[in-house]
């Protein structure tokens, strides 16, 4: 109305229309007012223009209304992560009730708007109603000045008979109306269904069902003394366990307690017996169960597969919701900036549940300690930080893809050399076995037991795996050449074994096992040459090598010096020390010895051991010389068989004997044993020299056992175990 009567003054003074005239145009055009230029701004905008703005939005809502500032109190981004946290969803979703909780509180509030519960007089405010004292009794419960008892009384006294006056003339409530008085009684009831899990204290309740006796446990871990067995694989619960602690649940009514199973609990069969391997679904754990090292390197690809695949996926999720709000984003941007807008004018607010928490977490993941940090500024500030981000998810994408393909290859190569051992299930338990029944331990055992052994050979520990390698055990020796010293123990034996590359692979670990001192080592090569070559008839190039590289030819640091008159077995034959030429300390010792072909002078290394001699003069040891010994002979005196050898020693030259003769055995059984699959399939080589030589690497610790093993299933998947 004052526009039209302006207007109309205007025009009765003669004046124009109100606005501008055009420039050029007929007189009496009407133009609009200029739109207002904001401050910081270089032209103006109309209010059609931003309203349309505000529409064309679609993730987000658009408005133009002055920003309020920061309270002082104000936390910014990052302390705002730091005592927050990651939050779950952009924008963050009001707290909603539950169907439960909604009834609760609508029926609470239709019985204190009864006018039973209301006062005589009216109320000085309209506020002051029994149901707003309601909302003030749980307010004070949930800023934790009432705990549930206190306001479990205050609600009592306000369902029961809100602000009705008890006595009198007007009495009314649950005081005089008994309808009143068992609705509230309901009404509490529910209220303390509602209440389970809520509060302050919630988080006491929770720490004390964890803190109880089966707070901690899981169900194959109960005590199953003192419960009853249903079925084979059902029993039920002990009897201290606190079922109202465990098994109370808002909501739940008497029909679905009616169909929940509260009383047995699934228990393995046989909790006591410990087998091995897996009898039934109760008794299996999958984080217990034992797997092979080949199993294991296949589940950690697998793991490894699944965490990448993961990691992408969440990614292109968290991508391909990002990408419109984020062009939207920048679209309005542009168009801020084309429109001549200052920076800040314009707020942007995404709209309820744009954003997750799964995607939440492939952005926070990004940036790693600062995520939460940027998600409280993607909260603050979408329209900035989301082309950020989005450009970020891109490159993450690409990144990890080609990260992917390089995992891939080793991947595969990992697969493919795992994958046939994976399925080898029965080769770790038998090589426990093995490991098992041929400990040191155990051989002792059956040393002493033999006899009973001999007698009762089923108490003997055996399988099928080491059966072949036990010994044999017996109370009587037919042969007469075993009657001087009964025997009670035999193993089978014979000098066509693979005695040499046994000898090389302990020769091979005392050099590659703890440090040894050259002194060490020379008293380790004496062994082999004075008393496992005569013992088992080892041919004397055998141990050459050795005896080269650990006897010392300076006579200061021999261990063992021979006699004149003695023979011995060189690396050129036998024959006999005719005399020892010391010379001075520093020179070194020599031997002048009769062959068959000659006198030679022969170094300490080239002699092996000493022979028997076949007249009355014996050679005994006396410090680290050999000493002359006249040994009486008895005409009649009852002699050991020549083919027989007799040694006496302790347990741990025993131990090592049967180790010795199980190594031997075990090689010359893998050894036969591909001899046969060469015959059996054609002339195939499966190459018992290379099982050897990987051996050998595997003792020198060029390679790992697992690649060892893998070398040996390649020759022989039989035989893996005791390989």
């Amino acid at each position: 109305q004052r526009q039209a009567q302006g207007l109309a003054q205007n025009r009765a003074q003669g004046g124009g229309p109100v606005g501008s005239m055009s420039q050029g145009g007929p007189p009496g055009v009407y133009t609009p007012a200029p739109a207002p230029i904001p401050f910081g701004a270089t032209q103006g905008r109309s209010d059609e223009r931003e309203r349309e703005i505000c529409r064309s939005a679609m993730y987000g809502a658009v408005s133009f209304q002055p920003r309020r500032p920061n309270r002082r109190t104000e936390l910014n981004a990052s302390q705002a992560a730091l005592k927050h946290g990651r939050p779950q969803t952009i924008p963050a979703d009001p707290l909603q009730p539950s169907t439960a909780e909604a009834a609760f509180f609508d029926r609470a509030k239709l019985h204190l708007s009864r006018k039973e519960l209301a006062p005589d007089k009216p109320p000085g405010s309209r506020r002051h109603t029994p149901y707003t004292e309601f909302l003030k009794c749980l307010h004070l419960f949930g800023a934790g000045i009432l705990n549930k008892e206190e306001l479990l009384l205050l609600l009592r006294g306000l369902f029961m008979q809100g602000h009705a006056p008890k006595s009198g003339a007007n009495a009314g409530g649950g005081a005089s109306n008994p309808a009143v008085a068992s609705d509230a009684q309901e009404l509490l009831r529910e209220f303390e269904e509602v209440m389970i899990g809520r509060g302050p204290y919630a988080d006491q309740e929770t720490t004390l069902k964890d803190k109880s006796k089966y707070g901690a446990l899981s169900s194959r871990e109960f005590d199953s003394t003192d419960t009853e067995k249903i079925s084979p694989s059902y029993r039920t619960y002990p009897g201290d366990y606190p079922h109202n602690l465990f098994f109370s649940h808002s909501g739940q009514t008497e029909n679905d307690a009616s169909v929940l199973n509260t009383k047995t609990i699934c228990a393995p069969r046989d909790k006591a017996a410990k087998q091995k391997g897996i009898n039934s679904p109760e008794d299996y754990d999958g984080v217990r169960v034992r797997r092979n090292a080949y199993e294991e390197t296949m589940f950690r690809i697998e793991d490894e597969r699944f965490e990448v695949d993961m990691a992408i996926e969440r990614n292109v999720m968290a991508m391909r919701q990002v990408e419109p709000i984020a062009e939207e984003c920048t679209q309005i941007r542009e168009n801020e900036e084309k429109d001549g807008q200052p920076i800040g004018r314009m707020h942007y607010k995404l709209r309820t549940r744009t954003l997750n928490c799964a995607q939440l977490n492939a952005i926070a993941r990004l940036y790693g300690d600062s995520g939460d940090e940027v998600l409280q500024h993607l909260m603050r500030h979408p329209i900035a930080v989301l082309p950020i981000v989005y450009q970020r998810l891109r490159e993450k994408d690409a990144e990890w893809r080609k990260a992917k393909a390089e995992l891939s290859k080793r991947w595969k190569t990992l697969t493919e050399a795992n994958y046939e051992g994976s399925l080898d299930m029965q080769c770790y338990f038998k090589k426990k076995e093995v490991e098992s029944i041929f400990s040191a331990s155990e051989m002792l055992e059956e040393c002493k037991d033999a006899e009973e052994f001999a007698d009762e050979p089923d108490k003997l520990r055996s399988s099928s795996v080491t059966k072949p390698f036990l010994p044999q055990f017996f109370l009587s020796e037919p042969e007469d050449k075993h009657l001087l010293f009964q025997p009670h123990l035999r193993l089978p034996f014979n000098n066509d074994m693979a005695h040499k590359d046994a000898m090389d692979c302990i020769i091979l670990q005392s050099l590659n096992g703890p440090s040894l001192h050259s002194s060490d080592r020379e008293r380790a090569a004496r062994i082999w040459s004075e008393f496992m070559a005569p013992w088992f008839k080892f041919p004397a190039h055998w141990l050459l090598k050795e005896s080269r590289e650990s006897v010392k030819p300076d006579k200061n640091s021999t261990i063992v010096r021979f006699a004149a008159g003695q023979s011995v077995r060189t690396a050129f034959g036998d024959g006999k020390i005719l005399s020892v030429i010391e010379g001075n300390p520093a020179a070194s010792l020599r031997y002048k010895v009769r062959l068959p072909f000659g006198v030679a002078y022969v170094r300490p290394s080239g002699i092996m051991h000493g022979l028997s001699s076949k007249d009355q003069t014996g050679f005994v040891r006396s410090g680290d010389k050999m000493e002359t010994m006249d040994v009486p002979r008895e005409s009649n005196a009852k002699k050991l068989a020549q083919s027989c050898e007799l040694l006496f020693a302790t347990e741990h030259m025993y131990v090592f004997m049967r180790f010795y003769c199980l190594l031997v055995s075990i090689l010359s059984d893998t050894r036969d044993h591909v001899h046969q699959l060469e015959k059996r399939l054609g002339g195939k080589k499966f190459n018992y020299a290379g099982i050897v030589a990987s051996l050998h690497q595997l003792i020198s610790r060029d390679i790992e056992s697992k690649a060892y093993e893998s070398y040996c299933r390649k020759a022989t998947k039989e035989k893996v175990h005791q390989l």
